[in-house]
């Protein structure tokens, strides 16, 4: 089906190839949480020993707990008005064919929105124009090789060229 709407809108302006982040060793959450306690009880001792601190140790310790609660929660959320028809689908990457440079966006200037639903973060690889385009800037968060893009967020591409 995909393979059809390919032949449908003819030759792509661009590619983009993309890929999974490689893992870098750290710590995992719970371990992460560990820590942050640790060191919350160390300032918190600190702060007590000093008999000027005792109410500063409070506030403190409340907010350090505040913020460890606070810090696994995604607080915004995107919120689209149109589906994006560029879509990072595949948490192993792969090749993303851009059509049509203008259709999506009313003020012309081409900028079409990549979104990542691969479930993990995804980086940008290479962007590729067909023969005769180019790569555009974009108002918005660009699309640059090298950049990677989490789990639900985007980056906007601009192929500027001929028109189809």
């Amino acid at each position: 089906m995909l393979a059809g709407a390919d032949a449908i809108a003819g030759e792509p302006v661009g590619i983009i190839t993309y890929g999974p982040l490689q893992p870098i060793p750290a710590l995992s959450g719970s371990m992460l949480v560990v820590l942050g306690f640790l060191f919350a009880v160390l300032a918190f001792r600190a702060l007590r020993a000093h008999s000027a601190s005792k109410p500063l140790a409070s506030i403190v310790a409340v907010g350090v707990l505040v913020l460890g609660a606070a810090s696994g929660n995604q607080l915004m959320q995107n919120a689209q008005a149109t589906p994006p028809s560029l879509i990072f689908s595949k948490p192993s990457g792969g090749k993303l064919p851009v059509h049509s440079s203008g259709d999506l966006n009313v003020s012309g200037s081409g900028e079409q929105q990549v979104l990542n639903t691969s479930g993990q973060t995804q980086r940008v690889i290479s962007m590729t124009p067909s023969s005769g385009y180019g790569i555009g800037s974009t108002a918005a968060l660009q699309c640059t090789v090298g950049l990677t893009v989490q789990n639900n967020s985007s980056c906007y591409i601009n192929f500027t060229g001929p028109p189809p």
